[in-house]
């Protein structure tokens, strides 16, 4: 596949996932397509692997798009120059694939060596030919009981290693697939979705790990970044973004541009001393996809907003240091 080709499906993917979310919202708006949990369809006609070599040098690798902002720097930089200012113009639509799912489409496709993966709104995953469109498979997440979450019910995108596919769910899954099959591989929970816990983000795998945040900063949820054992979906560690001791913020009676906010500080102290475990419920989620500094094995994550959502003119008077915030 050349790198024009390549940069057309592309242009042509994103151009399907525009009309989805056009479509998205009004009389086009669809409800889950259930899942049944297991890929149907046939296997990639070739192996699937990706080294972390390959995932550190992604920013020069011209015939693959490995992470779902190109890089693990989250740059979307594509150092192709086959496309240019000079004949961009001469682009034209190279297939049409249309999905099960017609709802908000977010994704942002993988391709290996050929092999382009997407998602869709309520988790499915398909397998596609990058150069024709033909799909090989296609799997349906089995949703549970409960969902919830705010603003549609996205998916961001896989991510990629060795011979797997990770992908973040709506009911708070972090599923593991084989990349040649679609099958499941493991499953596990990570978070409770009837406390306001969902997945929409691209996770990202590094180091034989796969991290992932959280949505939910509009229903009282406490934010985290998780990382997970690549093999086997175990639980290595988790940051909680907003801290046990600290999360009341400042007792000052003024804002920062010397604005009296009226507080009744003795007031709130009392109450405080009463109820100190509100940081469990105060958001500060992590949806987009952390950078990630080799050198250092440092990750860097924006955090979401706080709960419950400030709005108006008390936005300036909410404590949100621990959330809006890097």
């Amino acid at each position: 596949m050349t790198k024009m080709e390549f940069s057309a499906r592309r242009a042509v993917t994103g151009a399907i996932a525009a009309a989805c979310a056009v479509m998205a919202g009004g009389a086009w708006a669809q409800a889950e397509v259930s899942g049944q949990g297991a890929a149907t369809g046939a296997p990639v006609p070739k192996a699937v692997s990706v080294s972390q070599a390959q995932l550190d040098g992604a920013t020069k690798d011209g015939s693959n798009f490995l992470h779902s902002n190109m890089n693990y720097a989250q740059t979307r930089y594509y150092p192709a120059a086959q496309i240019n200012t000079t004949n961009v113009a001469k682009l034209r639509p190279a297939f049409q694939f249309q999905t099960e799912v017609i709802e908000s489409m977010e994704t942002a496709p993988i391709v290996v060596d050929g092999i382009m993966y997407i998602t869709t709104s309520y988790n499915h995953v398909y397998a596609l030919d990058a150069k024709t469109g033909q799909e090989y498979w296609h799997y349906k997440h089995k949703m549970g009981a409960v969902t919830t979450y705010c603003c549609g019910p996205n998916n961001r995108g896989v991510a990629v290693m060795g011979d797997r596919l990770y992908m973040g769910t709506l009911d708070a899954k972090l599923l593991a697939l084989d990349a040649k099959t679609g099958k499941v591989l493991w499953s596990t929970q990570v978070g409770d979705p009837e406390a306001g816990y969902s997945e929409t983000m691209a996770p990202v795998a590094v180091n034989g790990k796969v991290l992932i945040g959280t949505n939910g900063g509009e229903y009282g949820i406490r934010g985290f970044l998780k990382a997970f054992d690549a093999q086997t979906g175990k639980e290595l560690w988790s940051f909680a973004t907003i801290p046990e001791k600290g999360h009341e913020g400042v007792w000052a009676a003024k804002d920062a541009t010397g604005r009296d906010m009226h507080r009744d500080i003795a007031a709130e102290k009392a109450q405080f001393a009463k109820n100190a475990d509100f940081y469990k419920t105060l958001g500060g989620g992590v949806w987009m996809a952390p950078a990630i500094d080799k050198e250092s094995n440092t990750a860097f994550f924006v955090v979401g907003n706080p709960s419950p959502v400030p709005s108006g003119p008390a936005t300036t008077c909410t404590p949100t240091r621990w959330s809006r915030s890097t």
